[in-house]
């Protein structure tokens, strides 16, 4: 008894933390109980004046014989003569009502009012999940499933708030459980007792029930979050599952997820079910052992314990909420527990911006000095003492074989890595020095897949700068190449492209995503493998593009790149290899030297060997 005490303190305890922390604050419970206690206040009077109205018609209104069998009488007539009206049938009835009324007003606000809390909390909880996402550092996005997140964030969220919010709701059945409660001591003080003290030994039956609530949605939510990672995963994918015919494979795992999922559901909906069938039928019994007894042995009049039944009856769904918005409560436990964790891991994996300067331009060149980088999971360093100079108005391109720490190196730049050892210098600054917003304003990025969101070929351009004009829109468009395809569209810059823009051809997408990363006006453009997905046509427009930016623009180009012919012209290629640079020049130089860049470039371009 002392440890299940303990428990049901522990978890008010956490529950009060767990709000202040979710914004629920005691103002917003406090009305909410006001609420609660004028329905219930309400409801006890409604009920209460049928006493009353019982007696009136057995005495056919005789007041002299009501005041004699009850003092309660001389406090009505006392209530009719200040509100001078008349005693009658027709006016306690109307009494009854206009309580019964006030009681449906104040459940309405209540309910209203604590939707409005209830949605309100689940919105901020989500802006803060998806907030502490992106403020996470890039070790946390690596290790987390976009499946796992999301399925946080739109599921699980709406549980952690359900569970704030149920003990609200249990204090509302609280609270008219004693109101009823007090109607029935005053009907019955000893069948009450008695009443309470079965009902007490009762509601232990479900308590083997209620504690595998708990365990039954942490596992729940487990499920649901396999699901949504898979499901993710394969709707991005229907063309590589058909083209590898796993077609029947994919299948048969989402049936097993899925089935997975729909026992743990259907196995908590039983235990509630469970609870909720045990109790009603005991509560029946109760008040139709009372009718006998207190028919039998204790004389009560008819009309006393009509309305004992009609309060008992009442009652019924009150006692059975309190046990099974606690049986609730514990079910989605699991949904809170998983949200917490996710926060405490995105706050400690928090992006640390150390920096005070702020960046305007680069005059002269960024450098790496010495410097390594190692990955959380792996011991051996995925870059060596790495020293390079990247020049402003000039192409630096960096090749070398797949895991040799090409894109590893381009993460340090905007420091979404940060290295074990060694620095990196902007016009001998070092970078961290610098304002992590005002660092990244200064790169433009434009991934080896273009990455474009639901909405217009406008809205996407849009993306490089937020306070762009319709004139630097079409500009940028202009300098990537992409202007003439744009303007042969029917709307032209407005345009749907639809998730990822599958309408579009692989060249148009790197171009649109191009003009996006040119709208911007950066020091630095990095391009990851821009030629990776292109026809000999389209490489060959998307070299001619990049040799205009280079003409018209004082910037910085990175160009990772496996298709060599695309970045001869680059004033320096860097050759990596299993993380080191292994040699550093321009084209003839490198084909000079012996190595992997002279190998490759045999293999890519065998009609030069």
């Amino acid at each position: 008894m002392i440890h299940k005490k303990n428990n049901t303190f522990l978890f008010f305890s956490q529950w009060f933390n767990r709000s202040k922390e979710a914004n629920l604050s005691y103002s917003t419970m406090s009305i909410i109980i006001v609420m609660s206690i004028s329905t219930t206040v309400a409801e006890m009077f409604g009920l209460g004046i049928f006493l009353p109205i019982f007696q009136y018609m057995k005495t056919d209104g005789d007041l002299e014989i009501l005041v004699s069998e009850s003092v309660v009488w001389e406090y009505i007539i006392s209530i009719f003569k200040f509100a001078s009206v008349d005693i009658s049938l027709l006016a306690l009835l109307f009494i009854s009502f206009f309580f019964f009324l006030g009681r449906q007003v104040f459940t309405y606000m209540r309910v209203v009012f604590k939707s409005a809390v209830t949605y309100r909390l689940v919105k901020e909880l989500r802006d803060k999940l998806f907030s502490k996402y992106l403020n996470a550092d890039t070790t946390f996005h690596d290790s987390t499933s976009i499946g796992s997140i999301s399925n946080v964030i739109v599921v699980e969220s709406i549980g952690a708030i359900q569970t704030l919010m149920q003990p609200l709701e249990m204090v509302t059945y609280l609270i008219m459980a004693i109101g009823y409660l007090s109607i029935l001591f005053l009907l019955s003080w000893q069948m009450t007792a008695v009443s309470i003290i079965v009902l007490s030994f009762a509601s232990l039956a479900p308590s083997v029930w209620i504690k595998r609530s708990s365990q039954v949605g942490r596992g729940l939510v487990k499920a649901n979050i396999k699901l949504s990672a898979f499901l993710l995963a394969r709707l991005k994918s229907p063309r590589l599952v058909r083209l590898a015919s796993t077609q029947q494979a994919e299948k048969d795992e989402f049936n097993r997820l899925t089935q997975n999922q729909r026992k743990k559901s259907t196995y908590s909906s039983i235990l509630l079910a469970r609870t909720d069938s045990a109790l009603e039928p005991l509560i029946i019994g109760l008040s139709l052992i009372f009718l006998y007894i207190s028919y039998t042995y204790f004389n009560m009049q008819i009309e006393m314990i009509g309305l004992y039944l009609v309060v008992a009856l009442r009652m019924m769904p009150v006692s059975k909420g309190i046990i099974s918005q606690w049986q609730s409560i514990q079910s989605s436990l699991g949904s809170m527990e998983i949200v917490e964790n996710k926060l405490d891991s995105m706050e400690v994996s928090k992006e640390i911006d150390t920096g005070v300067l702020q960046f305007n331009k680069i005059k002269q060149s960024v450098d790496l000095l010495d410097v390594s980088y190692c990955y959380p999971i792996r011991e051996d360093d995925a870059l060596k003492n790495i020293t390079i100079k990247f020049k402003v108005n000039e192409i630096t391109a960096i090749v070398g074989p797949s895991g040799s720490g090409k894109s590893t190196l381009i993460d340090l730049l905007p420091r979404l890595r940060l290295p074990k050892v060694g620095s990196i210098r902007v016009d001998g600054i070092d970078i961290a020095k610098y304002k992590l917003k005002s660092l990244r304003q200064l790169i433009a990025y434009v991934p080896q897949f273009p990455q474009i969101f639901d909405g217009t070929i406008r809205n996407h351009i849009h993306y490089g700068k937020s306070d762009a004009s319709s004139e630097e829109i079409i500009e940028a468009a202009r300098l990537a190449g992409a202007e003439d395809f744009i303007n042969q569209l029917p709307k032209k810059f407005d345009t749907e492209l639809g998730e990822d823009a599958v309408r579009l051809s692989g060249g148009q997408r790197q171009r649109l995503d191009l003009a996006r990363a040119l709208l911007a006006h950066t020091s630095i453009l990095i391009l990851d493998e821009p030629t990776s997905n292109l026809d000999a046509e389209s490489e060959e427009m998307f070299k001619r593009v990049l040799t205009q930016i280079h003409k018209d623009t004082n910037t910085i180009i990175i160009v990772i790149s496996h298709r060599l012919a695309s970045i001869v012209d680059a004033e320096q290629i860097i050759v990596m290899n299993k993380g080191n640079v292994e040699m550093l020049g321009t084209h003839s130089e490198l084909l000079n030297k012996k190595g992997w860049y002279a190998e490759a470039w045999t293999m890519q371009n065998p009609i030069t060997k």
